[in-house]
């Protein structure tokens, strides 16, 4: 995506802006503003662009739109519209979005109510007068909600329709907490009645009859230390 930006850049600008050749055949086009030994910054007109000098083939030396539009905008006349008007065009044919801007703000300063400068720099009419944008938007009744104007009615739906959507997920995750809970008691109950069985009904006790499955053996267990055992039809005592 880089190399497509750059590229895009590099056809509106023209062949008399500094060179920078890359290794594998690419380039950079604009105003060189810092080289050192391990970078080169080159000004490519809407911002900047830095590359390894490693990555660097060779630099050809030439003057870039920048700099032209600099020596151009230093010789219009002072109060002179059409200079400032012109110089915006041409900014504007060599994508120096930020200079075009800058040229039509000087010519508003001459003329405040041009109907090119004020639409190019995104103002619309009110009332009969240019108005920035924001100010056309919010006379109409418009609110800016998350970087788009809207009327405070969509706004009012969209935080209605969020406000809803969290509550049904408060809602549902409230019933699985229970759904939970209900599982954790049905475990706890059925332990505990494990537990009681085992303690209280399922397991053999003093007196109960058990059942050895061979050999000789107690036929039961005495009730206490004292009672008898019945040994093979003969009665003892508890050893």
């Amino acid at each position: 995506m880089r190399r497509l930006v750059v590229a895009v850049a590099l056809a509106a600008l023209p062949a008399f802006a500094d060179e920078v050749h890359l290794k594998g055949g690419g380039r950079v086009s604009g105003e060189i503003i810092e080289q050192t030994g391990e970078s080169v910054t080159v000004d490519i007109g809407g911002g900047t662009l830095t590359v390894r000098a490693s990555s660097v083939v060779s630099i050809e030396r030439g003057i870039s739109p920048m700099q032209e539009f600099r020596r151009r905008a230093a010789e219009v006349p002072a109060g002179d519209a059409e200079a400032w008007r012109d110089l915006a065009r041409w900014a504007r044919g060599n994508a120096l979005q930020s200079q075009v801007e800058e040229a039509y703000s000087q010519v508003l300063a001459i003329l405040p109510d041009d109907e090119e400068a004020n639409r190019a720099l995104g103002r619309v009419q009110l009332d009969g007068r240019w108005v920035s944008e924001e100010e056309g938007y919010r006379a109409r009744g418009y609110v800016e909600f998350e970087g788009e104007w809207m009327t405070p009615a969509e706004q009012r739906a969209i935080l209605a329709d969020r406000q809803a959507g969290e509550e049904a997920a408060r809602r549902a995750n409230e019933e699985r907490v229970r759904e939970i809970e209900a599982e954790q008691a049905a475990e706890r109950a059925n332990a505990e009645a494990e537990s009681a069985a085992f303690v209280h009904g399922d397991l053999p006790r003093y007196g109960d009859p058990v059942y050895w499955g061979w050999g000789a053996g107690p036929t039961t267990w005495p009730a206490s230390p004292q009672q008898p055992i019945e040994l093979g039809g003969s009665v003892g005592r508890n050893w």
